[in-house]
């Protein structure tokens, strides 16, 4: 995969994600003030869709909905215009909702949801960001689990090098081991939607594509009560429309050994030492014996190199924004680009 290049990478941030355009040392705005999404956004849509898919989240949580109605919470109106108005209040952003099937008027989403999503001078100093190096930062992601077996194993070892890591599950198999899924997120790591069951998006049209990403969600909802952030579609293959439907972070890779096809610990671990670098995402996968039995042996050898592990949120500095693919901490572009 090639690499935006230092200089553009940096441009893109400034421009996409309004890095830089907002000191992180002013004081927050007073409770109970009235904003446009204007405001609150810069009027960047990617931060608006964030702002939606934080909102239907809170849906879910404020009427502590069952499973089935996951699916439902995609079809409530959510502001799309910049000049709609939402109130800072002490706990969190509130908007107002128009009639929906889950007969709420209100919700307040909290801020910690926002973080990276709404101008820093809209929050809170604890939920603001703040830049960050990522020339030893490394993201280790792990795709097609969780699996019954492998990927307790898996955990285990992250738990012991106090490493963290996205691990991007398949809907099906969450269904089968939700107590898995949440083992995942006991132990720190984080949970992505990879589809129901790894069809190339490419070839099944946006409408079933939404359907894959919608059914897993439920899953993921139904086992850990949370909305996976992120999506990785089955092969990297992913179109400008499908991303638009979505409505979430893509989420790609800048190193792949090839675990899946090598099927060899010895060169998975070769391959991701000789090819990363600070700012990379990894693509591995819990699925396969040796791929699991190498992650020991490469976690202990990018430490040595001073690299420290982390979950693509902490990459991405909780920045990462619907309608966007992200291949590393400066690599990004338009979906389907």
């Amino acid at each position: 995969m090639v690499k935006i290049g230092k200089v553009l990478g940096v441009l893109v941030a400034t421009v996409a994600l309004g890095v830089g355009s907002v000191p992180v040392t002013g004081q927050a705005k007073s409770t109970n003030k009235t904003v446009t999404f204007g405001q609150l956004t810069n009027k960047n849509t990617h931060r608006l869709a964030a702002i939606r898919q934080a909102a239907r989240q809170e849906i879910l949580t404020t009427t502590k909905a069952k499973s089935s109605r996951v699916a439902a919470v995609y079809q409530v109106k959510l502001p799309t215009h910049m000049t709609k108005t939402a109130t800072l209040t002490k706990s969190g952003l509130r908007m107002n909702l128009l009639k929906n099937s889950f007969k709420v008027k209100q919700i307040t989403i909290p801020y910690a949801q926002l973080k990276g999503k709404v101008l820093n001078r809209y929050l809170p100093k604890a939920n603001r960001t703040s830049t960050i190096k990522t020339s030893k930062l490394v993201a280790l992601t792990f795709d097609d689990g969780p699996d019954p077996t492998l990927t307790p194993r898996l955990l285990k070892t992250l738990k012991k090098y106090h490493v963290h890591a996205t691990f991007f599950e398949v809907g099906q198999s969450v269904s089968r081991y939700p107590k898995i899924s949440r083992a995942v997120l006991a132990g720190g790591n984080e949970i992505g939607n990879h589809s129901w069951n790894h069809p190339n998006f490419n070839s099944i049209g946006t409408a079933q594509t939404v359907s894959q990403v919608t059914r897993t969600n439920r899953a993921i909802y139904q086992a850990t009560g949370t909305l996976p952030q992120y999506v990785r579609p089955p092969y990297g293959n992913i179109t400008a429309a499908e991303g638009r439907a979505i409505e979430q972070p893509i989420i790609r890779w800048s190193v792949d050994p090839r675990d899946w096809a090598y099927l060899n610990s010895s060169k998975d671990i070769n391959e991701v030492m000789h090819d990363t670098h600070g700012g990379d995402i990894i693509l591995m996968h819990d699925i396969h014996a040796q791929s699991v039995a190498a992650a020991p042996t490469i976690i202990k050898r990018l430490q040595a190199k001073g690299y420290k592990l982390v979950t693509v949120s902490q990459l991405l500095n909780s920045q990462a924004l619907p309608g966007l693919q992200y291949f590393g901490a400066h690599d990004y572009r338009t979906v389907g680009k």
